[in-house]
């Protein structure tokens, strides 16, 4: 066998291993995105929006948000879609429903959740 042969041999091998690797990393990771895991209600429409945020794939319009599961913390992605979208009156990520003190913390304190509002009413007028 000549060297040649033996190149093309392994670089076929090699080729056809990193092709069976990334149909297992990906084809999980797409069926994952199709779901929504983070489901937000908010105080306020919003504009149809899709985007990524902390990893997830999000998409809001009107009062609803949803978003695919993603390596973030529960809390981390309720507050980040408060403080890009405004008020939380309703979240839930999978099967867990967030209670009265969880979505103070996500909205932040009462100063600052009456602070927005009223930059909000501000900027509508």
């Amino acid at each position: 066998m000549t060297l040649s042969q033996i190149f093309t041999k392994t670089f076929i091998f090699a080729g056809a291993l990193a092709l069976g690797s990334t149909t297992t990393i990906v084809v999980p990771m797409a069926h994952a995105a199709s779901g929504s895991y983070f489901k937000a209600e908010l105080a306020k429409p919003v504009e149809s929006t899709k985007k990524i945020m902390r990893g997830a794939s999000l998409k809001c319009s009107d009062t609803s948000c949803r978003a695919s599961k993603a390596s973030t913390a529960d809390k981390n992605m309720c507050i980040s879609i408060a403080r890009e979208f405004g008020l939380i009156t309703a979240f839930s990520a999978g099967d867990r429903q967030f209670d009265a003190k969880q979505l103070e913390k996500c909205n932040g304190d009462k100063k600052a959740v009456a602070n927005r509002q009223k930059a909000e009413r501000l900027a509508t007028n």
